[in-house]
């Protein structure tokens, strides 16, 4: 008797086989004699487009279209697209498909980051469940970033849904994590041939059974090498024999790491895309400028020369594409001087030539604690995605301040405020800041018309509602927005609220409550203005003097730096075999007797410390030979020494921080938010 058809789906390769019950109730499978070449994504309906040798292939295809199929098994490849247009790597879009995502996936999420929902092997999940119709089985070994993603959360929903149970079996292995969690996550089942984490998920339809959504979880040990999770895996045989527990998801759609429903009752910092009163009129993401090579430098004039290059070589090929030349040709001749973003390709097809500008040059925060000269022009094309910067910084000249903090979908939340534009990449998961100004937003002028008049007339960043909601905790007791603002910062600091609502911070931006007193408040603003100080300002800051300076020559030492790094300690491997109290500055300079206590302030999962080691050196971009020597930027501070200095400031600024963090209030929420 048959039971069912089943697929095998591998990329643009499928086979289907039947599972049959012979008459002593053993499973025979039967296979097919043939595959079938298809793209399964694509509406495959019209199996008659060959008519050559392929037609017999498309007959197959076409048999199998009319098949009831009640399994699906596969290892649907993982990708989410090319990262630039340089790549020449844009995902196929599938018109019914991706309309299906459209109105299931997607349209269920909470999640601004929907891109992340038309990943191939997130696609396979949606066919898959489609073409098996209302019972069967799926069958798939795919990336597990789904499970616990914020951008996911629709899909959990979904699957929950539309499957009655769900078995789960984690293999871990995700290389994207760091420190103990890396550990933890040890080797990945695939080997080198993956960074993302693994799962092997069964999704079970049976229309005949009461249960709905019903998930069962099992994850190996941690720390295992990949040979001891295939043991493992081995050992335990299949799902029957293995001991699972059952999870239950949140209204959130969350399965694991779930949310503190309490973190609700607060006062969201974004007002965007919600009817919810905000704390901010207007945010914005990081500054995206896909070509970083290009634009970032240390030195202003590696910037200019770069970025008249790039424009120059952008104007020729769009002349070359006025003389009857194709897009696809001219962007590939042309693809060591530019580097190619949608951005750019939007003009060039619709042939809009772009301007250099040295005015459009400003200082950005590139890497917390870490100064670039940026090219920032958001109207070229040669800013990808410039964000709302242009209201919050619209010129060099512009001084403002910005809270940043971690973006949803970050592993571990964090924040830091900025005086200049804030990368993308500044802080994980994409740099959301919060600006006390929107100086860009009185004048809607030209380039050369800007005129932004008195600062104390500036445009708030706070919407009218903000202060009014904190005033109205602490009765005839004075509240400024400035205030306001600093009470943020340092309530995002607060070991409390990072411990208490850190699941809530991965999966969404901040809301503030409001404390329990004044006095509090008080506190928590003096300490916001101080950290405040100390990280905007982190470049007037006293270099820490209680360090030894070790010199390995006589004479005039050099300050030049090419890569500072750690002592090795003998005998040890990775992040422990690197001695942080002794840094190898140069050739010349070694620093001794460096406070560990320092490497305790991190931003981004890495101390800040860590931060300037990696980051003040000398480096060339491969793709473009553009070198990035940030011993230019030493020589424009007219200070051959700011890179040895900055790493003495910023141990200063670590102790300090950890200081003042210490000594915030314990967090009691006022009534009014509880």
């Amino acid at each position: 008797m048959q039971i069912s058809n089943v697929i095998c789906h591998q990329g643009y390769l499928t086979s289907i086989f039947c599972i049959l019950i012979d008459a002593d109730d053993q499973v025979v499978y039967q296979p097919n004699k043939v595959m079938i070449w298809t793209d399964t994504f694509a509406n495959n309906k019209q199996s008659n487009i060959f008519t050559t040798e392929l037609g017999e292939n498309n007959a197959r295809l076409a048999a199998l279209n009319r098949q009831d199929i009640r399994v699906i098994v596969g290892n649907p490849p993982y990708s989410v697209g090319q990262e630039s247009a340089n790549d020449d790597n844009q995902n196929d879009h599938y018109e019914e498909l991706d309309a299906r995502l459209a109105a299931t996936y997607v349209q269920e999420t909470a999640s601004s980051n929907k891109n992340k929902l038309y990943d191939s092997y997130i696609r396979a999940y949606r066919w898959a469940s489609d073409r098996i119709g209302n019972q069967g089985v799926i069958g798939f070994v795919t990336n597990a970033g789904w499970l616990d993603s914020s951008s996911a959360d629709g899909m959990r929903k979904c699957i929950t849904e539309e499957f009655n149970s769900i078995y789960i079996y984690h293999l871990k292995g995700n290389a994207r994590t760091q420190g103990v969690q890396r550990q933890k996550e040890k080797d990945n089942v695939f080997g080198e041939g993956s960074r993302a984490p693994v799962a092997i998920v069964f999704l079970v339809k049976n229309p005949r059974s009461s249960d709905r959504g019903k998930i069962y979880f099992h994850a190996v040990d941690d720390y295992l090498t990949r040979e001891e999770k295939l043991a493992a895996l081995k050992r335990d045989r299949s799902i029957s024999n293995t001991s699972m527990n059952v999870i239950v998801p949140d209204a959130h759609g969350d399965w694991f790491n779930q949310r503190d429903d309490s973190f609700s009752h607060f006062m969201r910092m974004d007002g965007k895309k919600t009817k919810e009163v905000a704390i901010f009129k207007d945010y914005s993401l990081g500054v995206n400028t896909n070509r970083d090579a290009w634009v970032y430098n240390s030195s202003r004039q590696t910037v200019i020369d770069s970025t008249k290059r790039s424009v120059l070589a952008f104007n020729k090929a769009l002349g070359e594409l006025n003389s009857g030349t194709d897009a696809s040709s001219v962007r590939q001749k042309y693809i060591k001087d530019v580097a190619w973003s949608s951005s750019l390709v939007f003009r060039l097809e619709r042939k809009i030539p772009s301007d250099f500008s040295e005015r459009r040059i400003q200082k950005s925060l590139y890497r917390p604690f870490f100064k670039q000269n940026l090219y920032f022009d958001p109207e070229s094309g040669f800013t990808h995605r410039p964000g709302r910067w242009r209201y919050i910084f619209p010129d060099s000249k512009a001084k403002n301040l910005a809270i940043c903090s971690s973006g949803v979908g970050s592993k571990c939340f964090t924040c830091l405020m900025a005086g200049a534009i804030a990368d993308l990449n500044m802080l994980e998961a994409g740099a959301q800041c919060f600006p006390r100004w929107l100086p860009g937003g009185q004048n809607k002028g030209t380039e050369d018309t800007l005129d932004f008049g008195d600062p104390n007339e500036k445009q708030s960043g706070f919407s009218p509602e903000a202060l009014p909601h904190f005033q109205a905790a602490y009765p005839d007791k004075p509240i400024t927005e400035d205030d306001l603002f600093y009470y943020i910062y340092g309530i995002l600091h607060s070991k409390d609220y990072r411990a208490r609502y850190a699941n809530n911070l991965m999966k969404e931006l901040p809301r503030i409550p409001r404390v329990a007193t004044y006095e509090q408040f008080l506190a928590f603003a003096k300490a916001g203005r101080e950290l405040g100080k100390l990280h905007v300002d982190f470049e007037e800051v006293t270099p820490y003097a209680g360090v030894t300076l070790e010199y390995a020559k006589s004479g005039q030492p050099s300050y030049r730096v090419k890569q500072m790094k750690w002592r090795k300690i003998t005998g040890k491997t990775g992040n422990a075999a690197k001695d942080k109290t002794t840094l190898i500055y140069n050739e010349w300079i070694t620093v001794k007797n460096i406070p560990l206590e320092a490497q305790e302030y991190t931003v981004n999962r890495k101390s800040a410390l860590d931060w300037v080691v990696e980051r003040a050196c000398v480096s060339i971009d491969k793709a473009s030979g553009i070198v990035n020597d940030f011993n230019d930027y030493a020589a424009e501070m007219r200070n051959e020494r700011y890179p040895l200095d900055l790493f003495l400031k910023i141990i200063t600024v670590s102790l300090e921080t950890m200081k003042i963090v210490e000594a915030l209030p314990k967090l009691e929420i006022h009534p009014l938010d509880k």
